[in-house]
């Protein structure tokens, strides 16, 4: 894999209860990687785009086409996994309007089997990674940070006393970095799901 290479996935979720209560009609198809928008007035305006992955998550998980939360871990999250131990930056980047999925798809429920997301499934994944490594002569440390970008001023989730706005910087090796950033070394998964915890309230 290319150090620059990107992947773009789309998903599309089901229906909500405010879009099921205005008897919304979905104009999304999917076939293979390709992604149609529908437009239920004219049929010959329909526009179709090509991904690297199509999800198709608008219906039960009974649907053969269906695209589970592990689905898309499988696909995306273990190749980052991957390329992380091979010496890569990885970044998993989410975008989409409020309520379209990004959290679900990240986090997802993580008190309920099969719900899980990416975040939670790569991290477990990590962990069972390096015990599974435990025989070799190699050693490994995990430090966690949390950022949130609001307003374009950026934010300590782990350290929310600093209200100072943070800054972007460039490393020449490392590339870009937060300064003074909080970075918290962690052993296991259950420290990680903790401090998600407590950066999820001070957001």
């Amino acid at each position: 894999m290319a150090g620059a290479s990107v992947k773009v996935a789309v998903r599309v979720r089901p229906f909500n209860s405010r879009e099921i209560g205005k008897d919304s009609k979905c104009i999304i198809q999917m076939s293979g990687n390709t992604t149609t928008i529908v437009n239920p007035k004219q049929a010959k305006d329909n526009k179709s785009f090509n991904f690297d992955y199509s999800y198709w998550s608008h219906t039960s998980p009974e649907d053969i086409n269906f695209a589970s939360q592990v689905k898309v871990y499988k696909d995306i999250g273990e190749e980052m996994l991957l390329h992380a131990f091979e010496g890569y930056n990885v970044c998993i980047f989410a975008y989409g309007q409020t309520g379209s999925g990004k959290s679900y798809t990240m986090m997802g429920k993580q008190d309920v089997k099969d719900q899980q997301g990416i975040i939670p499934l790569l991290c477990e994944d990590l962990f069972t990674k390096f015990n599974d490594n435990a025989g070799n002569s190699m050693s490994y440390s995990v430090e966690v940070s949390y950022m949130e970008i609001y307003c374009e001023r950026v934010r300590d989730l782990l350290n929310p006393k600093n209200k100072g706005n943070l800054r972007v910087r460039e490393h020449p090796l490392m590339g870009p970095y937060v300064e003074d950033l909080s970075k918290l070394a962690v052993t296991s998964y259950n420290d990680i799901q903790d401090l998600m915890d407590s950066g999820n309230k001070a957001r």
